[in-house]
């Protein structure tokens, strides 16, 4: 109630003012404009460069995570001191809004690295099937530009959108294909797109065997998937380990309290 009584008096305080002032007004709110376009500016430049890569395989702009960790604050604050006022006294609500706001800020942040690396798995899977597809056409006697654009069209999803739209610029740009799946992959921040987009580069410029090194590139990240799906589930399972066992050790306690408690009394 403190609390809220303080930001009713100050919005009462502006509101005379205005009234009483109304050029003071109109210069508070220029202020107030312009302060806000620098910090959004000064944000969305430091959030870009801190998330370059997930922001751009996420689909989301500097502003949209700026705004998500604005709003994150206000309602973790906000609810925080609502939820708390009745039972606790001013200073510990102010704490508790702090924290809580800076949970609310955090969170965004964090669900933002957490579809990246979702969406970068997917990538990774669609890329290897992409991959075995253009291996089938150019052993069907396809060439290599022919090859990628039908396994690029053969495929759905947001993923094989990308790939399309990335042969669509290197046939307007007249580059490699390869070149743009290697900037996709720098843009993503998928390490092994890069890796083997430079490897195929290099291999057509130079008429190496294209076909033997796309199936060898497409065996090492089907291994390298299997690998990571193989520690997820043992790392899920010996998460599921942890409440079992501390279920074993509560069943112990609650057998192991009332002779303990006897034994105490007796002595």
């Amino acid at each position: 109630m403190i609390v809220l009584g303080t930001v009713l008096g100050a919005l009462v305080g502006v509101g005379g003012c205005v009234v009483v002032a109304p050029d003071t007004g109109r210069r508070v709110r220029q202020f107030v404009k312009t302060l806000l376009a620098n910090v959004r500016r000064s944000a969305d430049d430091n959030v870009g460069r801190r998330h370059a890569a997930d922001l751009a395989i996420v689909d989301w702009t500097p502003t949209d995570l700026v705004v998500r960790q604005l709003v994150g604050v206000l309602i973790g604050a906000i609810g925080t001191a609502i939820a708390l006022s009745p039972i606790l006294d001013a200073l510990s609500v102010a704490a508790a809004s702090l924290a809580g706001g800076a949970a609310g800020f955090l969170m965004p942040a964090q669900m933002l690295r957490r579809t990246a690396r979702t969406r970068r798995r997917s990538v990774l899977h669609a890329f290897s099937a992409f991959l075995d597809l253009v291996n089938v056409l150019l052993a069907g006697g396809a060439g290599i530009e022919t090859a990628l654009v039908a396994s690029a069209e053969a495929g759905d999803g947001w993923v094989f959108e990308h790939l399309r739209a990335c042969l669509v610029r290197a046939r307007l740009r007249r580059r490699s294909p390869w070149h743009e799946l290697r900037a996709l992959g720098s843009r993503w921040g998928i390490p092994e797109l890069v890796e083997v987009a430079g490897s195929m580069s290099l291999s057509g410029e130079h008429g190496a065997r294209i076909r033997t090194s796309l199936a060898a590139r497409a065996d090492s990240m089907r291994a390298r998937q299997v690998a990571e799906i193989e520690a997820i589930a043992q790392s899920a399972t010996e998460r599921m380990g942890l409440p079992v066992m501390l279920l074993f050790v509560g069943f112990m306690v609650l057998l192991g309290y009332p002779a303990l408690q006897e034994v105490v009394m007796n002595m």
